[in-house]
Order: C-alpha cells, then structure tokens, then sequence
C-alpha cells in the first residue's frame, strides 16, 4: 500500500466501455444476422424445436440467407430502375405549352422501330431505284444488325440496324459521299469532323462513321428518332394541313438547331417537313448529309422546291437556309406550288394573315439580301406573327416580349369627334381631322440595340436637352469608337424630329441613305420625316417598306393606317363611303371572317386598279387606302389592346362605311380601367346619331340606343350636357323628318316634337349656366328661346 502512495496520481482518459479487469477479452462488433441461433454450434433441427408452423418458414429463410440463390439487393434495384425507365419509356405525358404560352403542342406517341421499316420492291420497280445493297440480317463493322430499311435518299437506302455492343439499341446507317478522288476524301473527312462535333438536342445524334465495302464512301451511324416528320403531321390532318400557330410553333422549336449549326459555320441545306420528326415531347432535325460550310461547293444536296435558287451558283448561306424555313413552314400551312408564293388574293389563309404571308415572302425572296438575317431576327418576327394569329383567330392578346418598338407613346384622334361638340360651350369650330404631327408624336419609336456600340451613349443622353443631345451625338460620330455605330446616326435624326427639324432631318436622312438605305431602320425614320412634311405617297412607300422587313410588329401597321387615314383627308374624300359592303364588314374580322370573302369580290378590285394582287401598299387610289386602313387598324387592335388610336381609327373608317354595329363594336372593347374609356364611350354615342361621322340618317332605334348609353354615364361628366344636347337635337330632326312619334320617352322627354323641343331648350340654358363667356353664355340662351315649344306654339 505503502508503494501505491508513493506513486502519483495520473488522469487518463474515461471510457465507458472498458472492463474492470484490462486483460479481459473485448466485446467485438459481428454482422447481425436475423436468423442465427444463439448458438452456432446447435443442431439446426433443435434451433427450430418448438415452433411449430413457423419452423417451415424460418428453415427456407435460412437456406436462402446461406445458399447460392440468394439475391444481391443493389442488383435488384438496378434491374427494377431499368425495368421502370423501359416501362415508362413512351408513356404519354402532358403537352408542351411554348412560344410565350401561345401554343400548345400535342404529345407524339413515338413509333416502333419496326413500324417504320418500309418495302423497298415498289420503289425499285416503279421508279427505277437500285434496290439495297444490304438485306436483315447483315452485320456491318461487326457490330450493326441490319433490320430493314426505312427509306431512300440523295445518298442511298437508309438502314435501321441494331447495335450489338451497346444493349442493342436501334440505329440508323445513312450513306457518306464517296471518296474516290482526294478532293472528296477531303470533303469526306471534313463533314465526318464537323458532324462528329454536334452536340445540340434538337439535332439527330451522330454515333459513329464505319466503312463498308459494300457502299462506297462507308455510313453515318445516326440515332433512330422514332415519331412521324412534320409531312405526316401535315397528311394526317383532316384539311391535309396544319394549323397556322401549331406549324408556326414547329417551325420556331427547329430555328435554335438551325442557329447553333450557323453559329459554327455550317449551314443545314435540306431543311424540309421530311427531315423534321416529331417524337414524343422532341423536335428534331434528321439527315445531316446535305450539311455543308457556308460559301462551300462541292457536296451540296437539297430538295426541289426548297433549295434556295442561288445555292448552284453562289453556294449555301444563312440566307438559303432562311430560304429552306419559309419554304417549309409555306408547305405546312397551305398547298404550296414548287416555284411560287400564293398571294392573298388566290389564298384565303394569307388573307385571313396577312403578317404570315409577308413573312414566307421574306423569307422565300428571290434576293438573298432581302431575306432575313439570322434565325435570330426571324424567330422575333414569326413569334410576333404568332400573336397576331392567335389573337385574329381566338381573340387571345399576349404582350409584345420580342418587339422592336416601343408601347404607343400617347394617343391620336381618340379625342375628335368628342371635342367637335365643345363648340356648344365656347362657339369656337373644330375639325375632325388627324394631323401629321399628332400621329408621329404618338407612334411607336424603334427601341435601341443594345448590342450596338454607341447604345450607351444613347441611353446616357435621353435625358439631356435636345439641343445638347445633338451636339454629344454629332461630335461621336467623328471618333473612331463610334465610327461603326448604327443608332448614333439615327439618333441625330431622331433629336432632330424632336427639336422640329424636319427639313434638317430629311437631309442628314440623305446622307446616311448609302450606308444605311437598305435597313428598316432608315425607312422608318425616312417615313416619319415624309408624314411631317406631307408628303404621304412617299411615307406610305417607306413604311411599306419597314412592313416588308418586319412583318410581325404592330409599328408599321399603324403607320400605314394611319397615312392611309391622312391621304384621305388630303383628297378630300375622308367622309365618302368607297367600299363594297361585304369588305367594309369583313376586314374589321369583328363580324365576317376574310377566310370567307369570294376571291371575285377581291378580284374586281385589282382588275379595276384600285389595289394589286399582293396587298402592297403601292397603290393610292381612294377604295385602296380605305381597304388598307380598315384592315390595319383593326390588325393592330385585335393584336395590341393597349393601343387605343387603333381602335378609334377603327371606328372612324368603318362609320364612313356606314357600318355603326362594328363601329361601337371596336369601341366597346376599349377596357374599362383604361383612361380612354371614358372618351370611348362618348365617341360612341356620337357614332349613334352620326355628327359628322358619316353619310347616313340615325333611326330612332340609334338614338334610343345612343340616349341608353348615356344615361350610363355620370352626369357629372364635363361633357355630358353638350353630348345630351347632340342626342335630343338628333331625336328632334327624326321626328321632324318622319312625323312621327312614340309614348315612350327619350331621356326624361316624351318623343314627340313638343316634347323633344322642350327638352333641347332646358338642356340649352343648362350648359348656358357653365358656358366660360358671357356672350357664348346668351348664345345658348337665345338658341333655347328659338327651340322651346312656346316659340312655335
């Protein structure tokens, strides 16, 4: 004991689990296993003694855990994954909602590799074609199984093969161009590394590039996409087309695929409704041999009716594979002609979209140049399209997310026909008419490109005064950072629209033409120049021109409408009816749908030269610029709710028609929480019993229609008094005219001329009391004196 005191106390670190004695054997950690016996050593029989039913149960269990028959648990998760995806592969899913939530496109159930498999004998005997060179059954590179074929193409029978070494997936052998020259061996081995470089989804998968001595120049190994091609789409439809929004919607699911192969110097050339397979919830291009260099010549394939006209001679571009899209998307939506674009007038649809006509035409123009420039610049244009359908046909507006222009800035001849009738307050005369400076002021202005090098200073400097604007801009373009600008020189003509320099503007308009002529943007500002200075016949021709190279924006058409309105005015004939009756009702699309109008009704028109089969704007005689206003401003407002001018323009065309329903009907649409509303409600009262807004007498059913509407107006509305006294005074030139009268009353009058006479004298004094000149104020009251009943009895 003694010993242990003399040794020094020690911490060490407490465990828990340790024994009392340290030379105690340790616990050990052992696999738990459910069915072992508490000891090993017991005879297996014994272990399940006493168990009765169970004994059977726990024996097999045993044997299980023990013997060789035991499954591994990760295996059979694997297999119950793949077993799941196989199962779940193809299984219909929900639609896709694209295109900014326009268009909804349908699941494609995806077909059996075996059901596309085709009998090559008609073609051989029918036309000729060498019959396949491989049968079922042949191994290519010791590998490919082929199946069949599946069809026949500028390079041979395309095969479907089963691929041995990787889980037997089906795959397609497409033939490669022969190399028996080192030009084309170059040519070859030149498409083999771009097409191996592919890597896009909207793009068929490139697998492997395998020789065989059996087909010269060897196969592409190709992913099976399995779906029907947008040609079937189109066949199986009841009308053997597709709708406009759903092949529009197609088409602008294929332009990325197309944008990423121009991205990387290769341009598609074959883009047609075969080589688009649609397939399950995938849009996907097939078929990269006729894929090329841009400017390349050599190994280019396309297809008759398709291929851009230029390819032969100068090569494929973007601008032939812009060529290849307006083509397809033409032959998915009417029966396209190989050589030709239907006008509106042969094709009802093209009336009825007008937009989508222009755009194909764009596309499919003879001059490369024309066409447009990238995917890009064309999917804003068809996404832009799109709205303009879905709204005409459905009457569903979505806002503008791809526009190149600004909202209207404010609002024109919204206000004309209300304002007339200020002259029951003050004595002073108004006209009716638009004005140049009022329409450019509330048009839409082209929004800046932000890729352009001087957008920085242009949004720096839209706050600044006018004048010092003008100088920044001016004193930029001599540097050489902003040499190579393209909204500088427009933003001077721009600052000085503003400042009212328009002659001025005109002439820097003229020195940027050389550089800048063939841009829409140079058009545009040439048009508004020209509407300021009054000269419409050369406005109409530049904004026509802005239309033809943007035919989804709103911009230009309520331009076009808009100068069409003041070339009228100009003649002398903005009162006149100039239409027939049915294209007057039809062109608003609110009664009588343009699908419908008889192709002779249109016909007369062009025969008699009052427009052209194309629907350009070219033409100024009268019957033209009526027909195109109407057409317009209802385009614009069906589209763009927003924009009310439109939907006064609107009203203001269709009243000198004599067409007062749909007049009130355009009216009727502007939306209550817009503060135009109000305006749009005393116009259309005004529009009822016709004060200088058209040809043709009110009937009594008008006026009391036009008094109902009013009296749905608060009479504290500044105007309501003068608006009152325009619908008595209509009720009493009614009566006066037919002699006639009614017990019931109109307003709180009866309708007789005794009564409406009354009534126009006690309304008369009323707005006397807040006329703002003592002698405007005994005008009224002398006007009542000469009305009231005890003068004439």
């Amino acid at each position: 004991m003694a010993d242990d005191k003399d040794q020094p106390t020690e911490a060490v670190a407490f465990d828990p689990f340790a024994d009392d004695d340290d030379d105690a054997p340790g616990t050990e950690a052992v696999a738990f296993d459910p069915f072992a016996d508490d000891d090993d050593n017991e005879d297996s029989d014994a272990a399940y003694a006493g168990l009765g039913e169970m004994a059977g149960l726990l024996k097999d269990l045993d044997k299980l855990r023990k013997g060789s028959g035991r499954e591994d648990t990760s295996q059979r998760s694997r297999q119950l994954a793949l077993d799941t995806f196989r199962e779940r592969r193809g299984t219909r899913r929900a639609s896709r909602i694209i295109a900014d939530g326009m268009v909804e496109l349908p699941w494609v159930e995806p077909t059996e590799p075996k059901d596309a498999l085709i009998d090559p004998e008609p073609a051989v005997v029918n036309k000729g074609i060498a019959p396949p060179v491989l049968h079922p059954g042949d191994i290519v590179a010791s590998q490919y199984e082929i199946t069949g074929v599946i069809a026949h193409g500028g390079m041979g029978w395309i095969y479907l093969a089963q691929d041995h070494h990787v889980a037997g997936r089906m795959v397609v052998l497409k033939g490669l161009h022969s190399t028996d020259n080192p030009d084309e061996a170059a040519a070859a081995a030149a498409e083999r590394e771009f097409l191996a470089d592919i890597t896009h989804p909207g793009i068929v998968k490139i697998f492997n590039f395998i020789d065989d001595p059996r087909v010269p120049g060897g196969f592409t190994v190709m992913e099976y996409v399995g779906g029907p091609s947008l040609r079937a789409r189109r066949n199986s439809s009841s009308s053997n087309v597709l709708e406009p929004d759903v092949a529009i919607a197609y088409i602008l699911e294929v332009l990325p695929a197309l944008d990423y192969l121009h991205s990387r110097g290769v341009v598609y050339n074959d883009l047609k409704p075969d080589n688009v397979i649609v397939t399950e919830d995938q849009v996907k291009l097939i078929d990269m041999g006729a894929v090329s260099g841009i400017g390349a010549y050599g190994f280019i394939y396309g297809t008759k009716g398709f291929q851009a006209p230029e390819v032969a001679t100068e090569g494929p571009s973007i601008a032939s594979d812009v060529y290849t899209v307006g083509r397809t998307l033409g032959s998915l939506v009417v029966d396209l002609p190989d050589d030709d674009i239907p006008t509106p007038t042969d094709e009802p649809l093209f009336r009825q979209y007008t937009s989508l006509y222009r755009l194909i035409k764009r596309c499919c123009d003879p001059d490369p140049a024309r066409r447009f420039n990238s995917m890009g610049e064309l999917e804003s244009q068809l996404l832009g399209v799109l709205r303009e359908i879905v709204a005409v046909r459905d009457g569903r507006t979505f806002p503008a997310q791809h526009s190149l222009f600004s909202p209207q800035r404010t609002t024109f001849g919204t206000k004309h026909l209300v304002f007339r009738t200020d002259q029951l307050i003050d004595g002073i005369a108004r006209s009716v008419g638009i004005t140049p400076q009022e329409v450019v002021a509330a048009l839409p202005s082209p929004l800046v490109n932000h890729d352009d090098v001087g957008a920085a200073m242009l949004q720096g400097s839209s706050y600044a005064e006018p004048r010092e604007t003008l100088e920044t801009l001016r004193q930029a373009m001599t540097t050489p950072q902003y040499e190579h600008s393209v909204e500088i020189p427009f933003g001077v003509v721009r600052t000085m629209i503003d400042l009212g320099l328009t002659s001025q503007a005109r002439s820097w308009l003229l020195t940027l033409r050389e550089r800048f002529g063939g841009t829409w943007r140079f058009a545009w500002y040439s048009g508004v120049v020209e509407t300021l200075l009054g000269d419409f016949r050369t406005a109409t021709a530049s904004f026509s021109e802005v239309l033809n190279h943007l035919p989804g924006e709103a911009a230009p058409k309520l331009a076009l409408a808009a100068v069409s309105e003041l070339t009228l005015q100009e003649q002398g004939l903005q009162e006149q009816s100039l239409l027939d009756d049915t294209l007057a009702r039809s062109f608003t699309t609110l009664d009588q749908r343009l699908f419908d109008i008889p192709t002779a009704c249109l016909q007369d028109m062009i025969d008699t030269g009052q427009m052209d089969a194309e629907w350009t704007m070219r033409s100024l005689e009268p019957q033209a610029l009526r027909f195109h206003a109407i057409r317009l401003y209802a385009l614009v407002w069906l589209t763009n709710p927003t924009t009310v001018s439109s939907a006064f323009g609107l009203a203001r065309m269709l009243m000198r028609e004599g067409q007062v329903s749909l007049a009130l009907g355009a009216l009727d649409k502007v939306p209550n929480a817009s503060r135009h509303s109000r305006m749009a409600q005393l116009t259309a009262v005004l529009c009822l019993v016709n004060p200088s807004a058209g040809s043709f007498d009110p009937t009594e059913e008008q006026i009391r229609e036009a008094a109902h509407r009013l009296d749905q107006i608060p009479s504290t509305e500044p105007r309501f008094l003068q608006i009152k006294t325009v619908v008595l005074d209509a009720g009493l030139n009614f009566l006066l005219a037919h002699r006639a009268s009614s017990s019931a009353a109109l307003f709180e009058y009866p309708f007789t001329i005794r009564g409406l006479r009354r009534g126009l004298a006690l309304t008369l004094r009323a707005q006397a009391r807040v006329a703002p000149y003592a002698q405007h104020r005994y005008a009224l009251v002398d006007m009542a004196n000469k009305v009231r009943p005890a003068t004439w009895f």
